[in-house]
């Protein structure tokens, strides 16, 4: 020990001194000595160096530069990862889209028709049909510029012989044949062996399915005759193999009749077979005219996990997609202008084989037209959400830097005194603060460098964007304590002016906003649009404003009245609550701010759920399975007896000319709907459409013209009750027999007739509403002149995905079956849709990330105002109040705060959606023939204000833990800043 003060000493640059010496020393020669001794004494004593000033200053800064650190630090993180992470997660879903539709159907064709070969009188110069179609096949599919290198697989192509009869022995059939390059192996057959050249004179060999095989009583090595049908084909065929059908292979989705057979309604049934490349040209050198070639090719990428993120990333963002829609463009012109360019001969001839210059087919354009669309809407929700954590941490960022000022404000105004000037200050402020601002810029775009996947380097211009905001704040607010104001009653006129011209300012800009928002929409895509994400942010300030003005005289009215009531703690908590609440504009701004973009998240994400439901039972009529587009009526049929089906309803659509019986006057392509009433009413007894079921049977008026009764609906009102019209079809009148109710124009059933985005019924046309009985009574009188229109089948009951799909195996997209959609399997697609599992994902992630920073905010503010509260508190315990009450006292101040933030989050974020108006086309997102209406999820509004409400009374719990160490007799001492 004495050695430790020995070494203090001798640093100091005085004599040691030890024992009672030195205790004499320190204390002015003992007990006795004088004031002045004592104070020669002490002026003579050695005094320990103190640490250079620049460590103290450092030292005090020290936890608020931390915290101003770690924010800027989140925010550069933020606004550095976002838009990447949100481009890639648009990428991820366009592929998934892309994906999703090449299984159902090729989206990208080219198609050409090759005619009889070209040669001489003795047949010379004649080449193989295989060995052209391999020349024009890499014409047709060459060109793919850089923007699809790597994307597009090698091109299969496929040959179909148009049907001839085939005289099975368990009926005719009208036979197709089938050539393709996806056809299977030996190991994809039942029995038997694939086709094979037979050469020019030989039986054509054919592979049917085991399905064809068993409707049309086949076996192998059974010679056959195909005669003409629509084909000119007289040709002998053997029977060489049967097909294991696999309803996974595209080439069974492709071409359903390989599967399986449609049996005959009124004519023969329809089947398809293959054939070896080689009876092509057997079949050109019978009587064949021409035969057409279609090449399928398909953008590969979801084949594997590595290729769909390679794809996700190359189609990530608007340059991407812009991109691939380019070469998409580029490369169908590449094809058009390649084709025919090698052969050198201007009649467009391959090898011997005359070729019509090709057809081509892109859907995939419109599928990435479409997908735009949605994205823009779902990105501009994101961007609303990604606003609201940005303004958070901004305003937690000015709450920090209060607290820093605050810490060293004593010093700055003696520098103000000794002649420092009020920039001066700041500037030293802000040299101080910058390098932990830099590093924190650096910190936050490293970490968020680490975070996006494949190495990306997004721009760092965002991120510089924020920090330099959040530096400029310490200085700025340093300035505003150090400058010159005006003394006495001059100085507090013109605050009270400043706050009302900044609170008028706000609300003017948030009106403004508003209104440019719902008269101008936005400019470009709504997620580059500052006002889209501006107008939020405006709107949270003008409700805090509002919030500021209204709920302190409430509570000074409250404090009346517990004025009047025993014990002190009641008023004195709606006082100070109400005379503190200008002081709390930014903690109020925070919770507003947190809470609304919360509960926006929720009513958005919910809309967009309960839009796509209804999109769905649009698409599916309401029903568990709907068939569309059936030629005939095998499907249905067998739909009917699938395990579970309770029941079926079927509806139609068809148009027609009215004309009036009574002025002649006449309404143009009115929509004639017909349901079976007592069905639909079995089926679904809460559909409106049902009211067609007591129309009553068709009758004959006095010409014997038969008359339709109709319901009239729709929102044009030409066709009036009680009228009788003329129709397109001879013979057949329609009399209106009354008007639809509200919904039942737009009743769910007939949504499969108008499509996912087909206009409502009767929203620009009459819209009537027949039975099906009368319509088929129609179909009878005049059948040749009754146009067929649309039809479909509605499937009611408990049937399993598994047993309609095995009832009907052979519908798809483009099969004489017709296409199945079941509402299980849609409503499961939907779920895992990429564009709504962004929004879900980014809402969850903003909500999370602005509740932490709220309650840091929260935190910070209560430390600026802990020295006041203590100081208070200390006076009330030495009065007599208890610790409890204490600590009520502070928790109950808080509650007035949480409250009116939990009211002006609930309205900012339920009304946010009205006032964005057409920035925010929710439709786009959901699909339908209307917008959909407003879902707000009451069970997470409810758990996002008790959430707030708890967050706020964590704050204050830990603030009561902190005050309740505080020694009540520092909280007393005045005259000194802490």
């Amino acid at each position: 020990m004495r050695g430790w003060r020995r070494w203090r000493t001798e640093r100091a640059g005085g004599p040691v001194r030890t024992g009672k010496t030195a205790g004499t020393a320190a204390t002015g020669q003992g007990s006795g000595a004088s004031g002045a001794d004592r104070r020669a004494a002490s002026d003579q004593a050695p005094r320990p160096a103190l640490r250079p000033r620049a460590w103290r200053e450092a030292r005090a800064d020290l936890p608020a530069f931390a915290c101003l650190g770690v924010l800027v630090a989140v925010l550069a993180a933020v606004a550095t990862a976002a838009p990447p992470l949100l481009d890639l997660a648009a990428g991820r879903a366009l592929v998934d889209r892309i994906a999703a539709a090449q299984d159902e159907r090729p989206l990208l064709t080219r198609t050409v028709t090759f005619g009889q070969p070209v040669t001489g009188p003795s047949g010379e110069g004649s080449t193989r049909l295989a060995d052209d179609l391999e020349q024009a096949g890499h014409d047709v599919t060459t060109g793919s510029p850089d923007a699809l290198d790597g994307l597009l697989g090698k091109p299969g192509h496929q040959v179909l012989v148009p049907a001839a009869t085939l005289d099975a022995p368990r009926g005719t059939a009208a036979l197709s044949l089938l050539h393709t390059t996806e056809a299977p192996g030996p190991a994809g057959y039942a029995a038997g062996r694939p086709p094979r050249d037979t050469g020019p004179d030989g039986p054509v060999e054919i592979a049917v399915s085991t399905r064809t095989r068993d409707a049309l009583g086949l076996r192998l090595g059974q010679e056959l005759a195909l005669t003409p049908r629509v084909a000119q084909l007289d040709t002998p065929v053997v029977v060489t193999g049967f097909l294991r059908p696999d309803p996974a292979a595209r080439l069974w989705r492709g071409n359903p009749l390989l599967a399986v057979p449609l049996p005959a309604d009124r004519g023969p049934a329809e089947a398809q077979a293959l054939i070896a490349p080689g009876a092509l040209d057997a079949l050109l050198a019978r009587g064949l005219p021409q035969l057409t070639v279609e090449w399928r090719l398909r953008l590969e990428v979801a084949e594997t996990d590595e290729d769909r993120d390679e794809a996700a990333a190359r189609f990530a963002g608007d340059d991407g997609r812009a991109a691939l829609i380019r070469g998409l463009a580029a490369y169908d012109r590449a094809s058009a202008d390649n084709f025919c360019a090698t052969t050198g001969n201007p009649l467009c001839i391959y090898g011997s084989h005359h070729a019509e210059r090709p057809t081509r087919t892109d859907e995939v354009q419109p599928l990435v037209r479409d997908f735009d669309a949605e994205w823009d809407q779902a990105a501009t929700v994101v961007s609303l959400a990604l606003a609201s954590v940005v303004g958070v941490g901004l305003a937690a960022v000015l709450v920090t830097a209060r607290l820093a000022v605050r810490r060293r404000l004593g010093e700055h105004r003696l520098r103000r005194a000794r002649g420092a000037s009020a920039p001066g200050v700041a500037l030293s402020r802000a040299a101080q603060y910058a390098p932990v601002a830099g590093a924190a810029l650096a910190a936050g775009y490293a970490g968020a460098r680490l975070a996006l996947p494949g190495g990306a380097a997004p721009s760092v211009w965002p991120a510089a964007a924020v920090a330099g905001a959040a530096w400029l704040a310490l200085p700025a607010l340093t300035w505003a304590a150090v400058r010159d104001r005006r003394p006495g009653p001059r100085r507090r006129r013109g605050s009270t002016g400043r706050r009302l011209t900044a609170e008028a300012a706000v609300l003017l800009l948030a009106g403004a906003g508003v209104w440019a928002l719902r008269v101008r929409g936005t400019a470009g895509s709504g997620a580059s649009d500052p006002l889209v994400a501006g107008a939020p942010l405006l709107c949270g300030l003008a409700v805090v404003v509002l919030l500021i003005r209204a709920y302190p005289p409430p509570l000074r009215l409250l404090a009346r009245l517990a004025a009047r009531r025993r014990g002190p703690l009641g008023l004195l908590v709606l006082s100070r609550a109400a005379r503190d609440a200008p002081a709390a504009v930014l903690a109020l701004l925070v919770l507003v701010a947190t809470l609304g973009a919360a509960v926006f998240g929720g009513l958005v994400t919910g809309t967009v759920e309960e839009g796509r439901r209804d999109a769905l039972e649009w698409r599916t009529g309401g029903a568990d399975a709907v068939l569309t587009d059936a030629a005939g009526p095998a499907a249905d049929e067998a739909l009917r007896r699938a395990p579970g089906v309770a029941e079926a309803v079927r509806v139609r659509l068809v148009r027609t000319d009215l004309t009036s019986a009574v002025t002649g006057l006449g309404q143009r392509g009115a929509d004639v709907l017909a349901v079976d009433g007592a069905a639909l009413r079995r089926a679904d007894p809460g559909s409106a459409a049902a009211a067609v079921a007591g129309l009553g049977a068709p009758r004959r008026d006095g010409a014997g013209r038969l008359v339709l009764p109709v319901l009239a609906g729709g929102e044009r009102g030409e066709v009036r009750t009680g009228e009788t019209y003329e129709t397109e079809w001879p013979g057949v009148r329609v009399r209106v027999a009354g008007r639809l109710a509200g919904g039942a124009a737009r009743d769910a059933a007939f949504g499969p007739l108008y499509g996912a985005s087909g206009a409502a019924p009767g929203a620009d046309r009459p819209l009537l509403l027949a039975d099906t009985a009368a319509l088929a009574a129609a179909d009878r009188e005049r059948a040749a002149d009754t146009p067929r229109g649309t039809a479909a089948v509605l499937y009611y009951g408990t049937a399993t995905p598994a047993a309609l799909r095995a009832a009907a195996p052979g519908t798809g997209y483009g099969s004489p079956y017709g296409e199945l959609l079941i509402t299980a399997e849609e409503r499961a697609a939907d779920r895992d849709d990429g564009v709504l599992g962004a929004i879900r994902g980014a809402h969850a992630v903003c909500a999370a990330l602005a509740a932490a920073l709220a309650l840091l905010t929260l935190l910070v503010e209560l430390l600026l105002s802990a020295p006041e509260r203590a100081r208070t508190t200390a006076y009330l315990r030495l009065l007599g109040l208890g610790r409890r009450g204490a600590t009520a006292l502070g928790v109950l101040q808080l509650a007035p705060l949480a409250l009116a933030a939990a009211a002006g989050g609930l309205v900012l974020g339920l009304a946010l959606p009205a006032a964005l108006g057409p920035a925010l086309d929710l439709q786009a997102l959901t699909g339908g023939p209307t917008a959909p209406s407003r879902h707000p999820d009451l069970l997470l509004t409810a758990a996002l204000t008790l959430g707030l409400l708890a967050l706020v009374a964590a704050a204050a719990a830990a603030d009561a833990v902190t005050t309740r160490r505080t020694r009540r007799l520092t909280a007393l001492r005045v005259g000194e800043d802490r």
